[in-house]
């Protein structure tokens, strides 16, 4: 058991409060987690994750007694809580980042004639597909389904989205750095 177990359970089971202690024990920040860890060690009277919450579990009492130690220290929780979520939000646009610098890279220095052109040669490919799939859905008088045409048009829009995100994503940095 660990301090993670112990914000979850807090989170879980206490008030609003509270609840924002169990939230920096379950950050990945380690100046919140310690800040939470002091809180519920302060308030169980026990460094040790199992017996805070043996004694959370058996003592409602402590959860308001962490609420009131949590309002005296409300400035510190609401820094810690905004450097968790800071840090979650960073790793969600780095991990972006690197997905779209991976695609983008990996077109660029392919090396032969079919690596450098499947990927678009399938995307045009869908695109046809797409326009054949709607144009025998109407001439049939049958009716077009969404979602064949969203299957059949996949991957051209994602193809051709992504580049030209990627090109105006360019262009624009270019911009920047010639200012």
């Amino acid at each position: 058991m660990d301090w993670s177990d112990v914000g979850n359970w807090i989170k879980d089971n206490a008030g609003n409060g509270a609840e924002l202690v169990g939230s920096l024990l379950t950050g990945n920040v380690p100046g919140a987690i310690a800040a939470g860890v002091s809180m519920v060690s302060g308030v169980t009277g026990t460094t040790n994750p199992s017996k805070a919450l043996e004694k959370l579990k058996a003592d409602p009492k402590l959860i308001i007694e962490l609420e009131r130690v949590k309002n005296e220290r409300a400035a510190e929780v609401n820094r810690h809580i905004e450097a968790v979520t800071n840090a979650e939000l960073e790793d969600n646009q780095k991990e972006h980042e690197t997905t779209s610098r991976v695609i983008v890279e990996g077109q660029r220095v392919a090396e032969g004639w079919l690596e450098k052109n499947t990927r678009p040669l399938m995307a045009w490919c869908s695109l046809f597909f797409t326009f054949w799939y709607l144009g025998y859905s109407l001439t049939k008088s049958a009716e077009v389904s969404e979602i064949g045409l969203i299957v059949a048009s996949g991957g051209y829009f994602a193809w051709m989205g992504l580049r030209t995100l990627d090109k105006k994503t360019a262009a624009k940095l270019n911009n920047d750095v010639n200012k």
